[in-house]
């Protein structure tokens, strides 16, 4: 079963890794309409390519963090968003 749908940041090879490790559905920042959070290494400033695009999900800043830290802070969002929800 797949879980939450992340965005993951090209680059952020062993944080997209972890992720689909763990049971998410891990896609590119430009597929990111639908996603539960996203994960940005921070060196973009328009990540998603697009100056109006609006996304209700929230981004995790992946500087200075290792990926056991960014999977933490993915669930630590998603219990945000979805009280109550499981997550693994």
């Amino acid at each position: 079963m797949t879980l939450a749908k992340i965005a993951v940041d090209e680059g952020l090879n062993n944080v997209r890794d972890l992720l689909q490790r763990e049971g998410f559905e891990v896609v590119f920042p430009e597929k990111a309409s639908d996603a539960a959070a996203v994960v940005t290494s921070g060196m973009q400033e328009n990540m998603l390519g697009m100056d109006n695009v609006m996304i209700e999900a929230p981004v995790i800043d992946a500087r200075g963090k290792t990926p056991a830290e960014i999977l933490s802070a993915v669930r630590d969002s998603l219990k945000k968003r979805r009280p109550g929800a499981q997550h693994p």
